[in-house]
């Protein structure tokens, strides 16, 4: 079977009834029965109705346990993963597969971070929008020092070499619109979220401080890749120290898909409903195939879409 590097969405991958998919197999039943017991109610039922899932609780409980069910399922199945990430939310997905982290305490901290992006300001006042385009982050680094008095308007995910992700307030983003659309690029705001991955963060981050320092890690079974430094390890500690900087530190994808382009894996495997990090992963590393595993079925090659963005409109995974 396939030596693979494993790649899980974020928040973009949130698609009603993701999980049915894979609950024929018993570690997917095993992982969904802990997380129903967890939350009080039947996961699956509630992610079948696609309303529910405008709720960030439920959107990003959803990713977490479907990516560590499909995770653990294709292992079952015989997959030899070499290394996982997770994009956005994807991450504590990533962190639970590898071993590094339990479920339940995992299932408990999303839920209550999800609860805490009510703190930062509301998608009316701030969010995300991706920049599409060849030349993405050096068009994005020129929004952000044009607007840079301002001094929110960030950097919020290095996606791909076409595709940079900037997190502000509303009147920054349209500032940097400008500066984006007169480079001959487009931006492409990412409706409904929150201006995760930078400053306006940072009262989200402190009250999640104590439940992070409340984990209970351990050495993950193969390499995480984070977030925040894009460099793969199995030491519990910087895992730690990533997962802490998560939420106020840029999502460094493009250095992540290096990573694993490199790790001695044969293929990445993207599990998610639909093909949202492996247009990225194309980004960076063309040469390297890329496989899609919506259920546990062996994953099936995926074709080789345009550049697309983390979440409903781009590629990805936000949050």
């Amino acid at each position: 079977m396939t030596r693979a590097a494993v790649v899980l969405a974020g928040e973009g991958g949130a698609r009603a009834g993701t999980l049915d998919a894979w609950l024929g197999e018993e570690p997917a039943r095993q992982v969904a029965e802990e997380a129903s017991a967890l939350v009080g109610r039947d996961v699956a039922e509630w992610w079948r109705d696609p309303l529910n899932l405008s709720d960030p609780v439920a959107a990003h409980v959803e990713v977490v346990v479907t990516g560590v069910a499909g995770y653990r399922s294709l292992v079952a199945r015989g997959l030899q993963p070499v290394a996982v990430a997770g994009h956005g939310i994807g991450e504590y997905a990533a962190l639970v597969a590898s071993g590094a982290l339990p479920l339940d305490q995992v299932v408990e901290l999303v839920h209550w971070r999800a609860e805490l992006l009510s703190l930062s300001p509301r998608p009316s006042c701030a969010g995300m929008a991706a920049v599409v385009g060849p030349g993405a982050g050096e068009v994005a680094r020129a929004a952000v020092a044009e607007v840079g008095g301002w001094g929110t308007l960030t950097i919020a995910e290095f996606d791909g070499p076409a595709q940079v992700v900037l997190a502000g307030t509303c009147e920054e983003l349209a500032r940097a619109r400008q500066t984006v659309l007169a480079a001959g690029l487009d931006l492409v705001r990412l409706p409904g979220r929150a201006a995760c991955h930078g400053p306006l963060m940072e009262p989200v981050a402190r009250h999640l401080g104590p439940a992070l320092a409340d984990l209970d890690w351990s050495a993950p079974e193969v390499p995480v890749v984070p977030n925040a430094d894009g460099r793969p390890t199995q030491d519990p500690h910087q895992l730690a120290r990533c997962l802490r900087a998560h939420l106020t530190s840029p999502v460094q994808w493009e250095a992540t898909c290096r990573a694993l382009a490199t790790s001695g894996a044969t293929a990445v495997v993207e599990v998610a409903a639909v093909p949202l990090l492996g247009p990225l992963v194309r980004q960076v590393a063309p040469d390297v195939p890329v496989q899609h595993a919506a259920g546990p079925e062996l994953p099936i090659p995926t074709a080789r879409p345009e550049p697309a963005i983390a979440g409903p409109t781009p590629t990805g995974g936000q949050s």
